[in-house]
Parts: C-alpha cells; structure tokens; sequence
C-alpha cells in the first residue's frame, strides 16, 4: 500500500480502535513497510500477521507524552523489521524513542519528523 500525492493523517491507537484503545496520537501516513528480505516466504505471513505502516510528522497529545511507544519493541526489535532501525534513527543520528515524547520532541523540546514504524492495525482514519 502506498500513498501518492498527499499523505493522509491517521489516529494512532495503543491497541485495535475500539473498546478500551487509547488515542495516542496521530501522524501522516506513507506506506506499508516490508518485511527482512531474508525472510524469504516468512514475510508474507509477516505482512498478513504482524503489518507494519512507515509513518512520519506524529503528534501527541500533553496527557500521552509519558506512554510507550509500542513499536519500538514489537516491530523494530523483531527480524522482520530490525534493519530498518539503522534506517529510521541511526543513520539520522537519533536516539531510539522509548517514549511518545521522544517521538514527538527531540531533548531540547524542538519538534521533530522522524520516519518511524507503527503497528498497522493500532491505526484508523481521521
């Protein structure tokens, strides 16, 4: 999946949207990351089970600024998506974000507009 043109807003959600999802923030949408070439067959089961979207330009609202941010461990620690941690943050010279705040705001408070991986089923349209 790939969004040409403009790059659509979506809501970002700590679980699926529904009963009992938190709003954690909303950020642009760019597209659908690959798993790890070296995977082989494995990632279109990755693709179908553990989807994972590029997104960019996240916002966060003051009372989630403390919440974790849950790709960093269950996307980008995994093979299917390890390499793109050198990627997305290494290469930039960022720091891994752990929390929204990080993901929003580098330390001295300066927005920032990192490329980062968020679960694709966490998200829903604004």
């Amino acid at each position: 999946m790939f969004f040409p043109c403009h790059r659509p807003r979506v809501t970002l959600w700590d679980r699926r949207p529904g009963d009992g999802a938190r709003q954690l923030g909303s950020a642009a949408a760019l597209k659908m990351a690959s798993p790890c070439s070296g995977l082989r067959s494995l990632g279109g089961l990755v693709s179908k089970h553990m989807p994972a979207m590029i997104i960019h330009d996240v916002q966060v609202p003051d009372h989630c600024k403390n919440e974790d941010y849950p790709a960093m461990e269950l996307l980008y620690q995994t093979d299917a998506y390890e390499y793109l941690l050198n990627v997305h943050f290494t290469t930039k010279g960022a720091y891994f974000p752990r929390t929204m705040q990080q993901l929003w705001c580098d330390p001295q408070g300066e927005h920032r507009r990192l490329v980062v991986l968020w679960n694709a089923r966490f998200v829903s349209s604004l």
